[in-house]
């Protein structure tokens, strides 16, 4: 096996969601940019606007001085339902996540500085991969509502054992952090 193979699993931070992000640090740390995907990272499949905290720490960060960008493999009728009540500076659709091809161009075609951003997600095979393939920063947070998944989604979800097992070979402290986040988000099933 080889193991570096999984280290494209392994997130920077693992946290339990959006709203527990110590952002003042992340400011500190020099991230200005905060890419994040929308599907159970921020809202529930079931759902189409943000909640009243998801508000609240939108307009927080926009006075901190964060710029904001959905990353999403959706389409763009959804990002554009879901910015009626959330301010974005931008949104990438059908990013192709795990690649980094998309991402990366719309990095470049933004200006922005690897080192700026950071990359929010509840996925390790599509999120986390894909920010760790570009080269950035990343959060796993616990994904919102493990039912309201897509039939793919479900598959991803399934590879995630195998995945964390072998990363524990590598960084059991990483990976009992990665098994906590992933599990608290089925704890709802």
């Amino acid at each position: 096996m080889r193991k570096d193979k999984y280290l494209k699993y392994i997130p920077t931070y693992c946290l339990k969601s959006v709203l527990d992000v110590d952002y003042n640090k992340l400011y500190e740390l020099g991230k200005r940019i905060i890419l994040t995907d929308l599907d159970n990272t921020l809202i529930s499949y079931n759902y189409n606007y943000a909640t009243k905290e998801l508000i609240c720490l939108n307009d927080l960060l926009r006075e901190k001085g964060f710029k904001i960008f959905i990353v999403s493999n959706n389409n763009e009728k959804r990002i554009v339902k879901f910015m009626e009540t959330f301010k974005i500076d931008g949104y990438l659709i059908k990013a192709g996540k795990p690649s980094a091809k998309k991402i990366n161009m719309f990095i470049n075609k933004n200006n922005f500085s690897k080192n700026e951003i950071i990359f929010i997600g509840d996925q390790l095979v599509t999120d986390i991969a894909g920010a760790n393939n570009v080269g950035i920063d990343s959060i796993l947070v616990s994904t919102i509502d493990v039912n309201s998944q897509k039939w793919y989604t479900k598959i991803n979800r399934m590879r995630e054992a195998r995945i964390i097992k072998n990363i524990s070979k590598i960084n059991f402290k990483k990976a009992c952090e990665i098994y906590e986040t992933v599990k608290r988000g089925t704890e709802n099933e």
